[in-house]
């Protein structure tokens, strides 16, 4: 009997153009390629991303591809960003190292960064009965989508320099160059990338600046004024974002209250504007109180503590999205030296919740004040009612006047 040797990984699929510029309102061609690295191959499947506030997908087909029988035709959404498809070729399938599984055209709608990639639902199956996943990688393709170019004054902004990237300052402020002989510039800051100023003078000065504008994608636009005649329109972009990621949760395995010096922490957290950036963390002991040495570092979920004495923690978790704002949620936790620990160096634990000694003495002492004066209210409302009985007693056999 012989056995074929199992196959090694060999296949990759990629994006091409792998990187480009475009200008916003034009379109370009994308290609999914294959290479089955010298293994005969009969089934590709592929799932892409795109980010859906830049690009959309205007035709989901160029007509040119390896494929021959579609088991799930392509299909897309504009609103989720995503392509997917399963392509199958005949036994006794394809060897290639150029082939084009399927091609795409986009429509730049939104300038800034984007990058289109590979969805978790890839593969590409071996044409060896066994349906064996060959595929070994993919690689995204990354484009930069700009503004058209400047027909007016060109636009820059001492605080705000980088078109493209998040800024949590709502107050941003532009300049640009003016021309010999110009007499004013009208100016305009809205949601359209492809707005325009009206010919209405608004300023002499090169210069414009705006405060607490609302978190968003904002352009702005100038044209200026020479003589009786108005220049071309120039574009320029920020991207605003004062909201910290959204409210998360600490959780702690196996508990916040343990005997595990070594505990599991897991967060996670979404942005909804410039998006999640990465998470930082910092222990602190309590027993000694907040430590000025304490600092935070960059931390991923899950996340293990390590080192950690017995004795009372807070754990702050930091989240950033891309702006630099940040949310911070926190849980306090008490490593024991056992489950039964109940009496430690900060306090007493009772399980439900903790409290400080410097609570727990006075609050003792309270108890222990009102116990006392129960028990003597006690005592005397027990030894006045056996006073009482006393006397009813001696009075019954006590003998009455007029009677032997």
């Amino acid at each position: 009997m012989f056995f074929a040797a199992p196959l090694a990984l060999a296949a990759t699929m990629r994006l091409t153009p792998a990187t480009g510029s475009f200008i916003l309102g034009s379109t370009f061609d994308l290609a999914v390629v294959m290479n089955t690295g010298g293994v005969a191959v009969n089934t590709i499947e592929a799932d892409l991303r795109f980010p859906p506030d830049k690009l959309q997908l205007v035709n989901p087909s160029l007509g040119k591809s390896i494929v021959q029988i579609w088991a799930s035709p392509p299909t897309y959404s504009n609103q989720e960003g995503r392509i997917y498809f399963i392509g199958g070729i005949p036994s006794p399938g394809i060897t290639t190292s150029e082939g084009i599984v399927q091609s795409f055209t986009f429509r730049v709608t939104a300038p800034g960064a984007a990058q289109i990639d590979f969805g978790k639902n890839n593969s590409i199956l071996a044409n060896d009965g066994l349906g064996t996943n060959v595929l070994q990688q993919t690689s995204p393709a990354s484009f930069r989508l700009l503004l058209p170019p400047a027909q007016g004054p060109k636009i820059f902004s001492p605080s705000h320099p980088e078109q493209g990237k998040w800024y949590k300052d709502p107050n941003p402020i532009f300049q640009w160059e003016a021309s010999p002989g110009t007499n004013g510039f009208s100016y305009a800051l809205d949601h359209d990338p492809n707005g325009a100023p009206d010919n209405v003078v608004e300023t002499a000065e090169a210069q414009a600046s705006f405060t607490a504008i609302e978190s968003g994608v904002w352009y702005f636009h100038v044209k200026e004024r020479a003589g009786n005649s108005w220049s071309g329109v120039s574009h320029f972009f920020v991207n605003l974002d004062t909201l910290p990621p959204a409210e998360f949760g600490v959780k702690a395995s196996p508990g916040l209250r343990t005997s595990n010096k070594s505990p599991i922490l897991r967060f996670f957290t979404t942005d909804s504007l410039s998006g999640f950036d990465h998470f930082e963390l910092k222990s602190v002991a309590l027993k000694d109180g907040p430590s000025q040495s304490s600092f935070f570092f960059e931390a991923s979920s899950p996340y293990q503590l390590s080192g950690l004495k017995s004795g009372r923690y807070e754990i702050v978790v930091r989240a950033y999205d891309k702006a630099g704002n940040f949310r911070d949620e926190s849980v306090t936790m008490n490593i024991l030296s056992s489950l039964v620990q109940f009496v430690s160096p900060e306090g007493v634990d009772f399980v439900l919740f903790f409290v400080p000694w410097a609570r727990f003495i006075p609050t003792l002492l309270v108890f222990l004040v009102f116990l006392v004066g129960f028990v003597i209210f006690v005592l005397h409302r027990h030894h006045h009612h056996l006073r009482h009985i006393i006397r009813e007693d001696l009075q019954i056999k006590k003998p009455r006047p007029g009677r032997r």
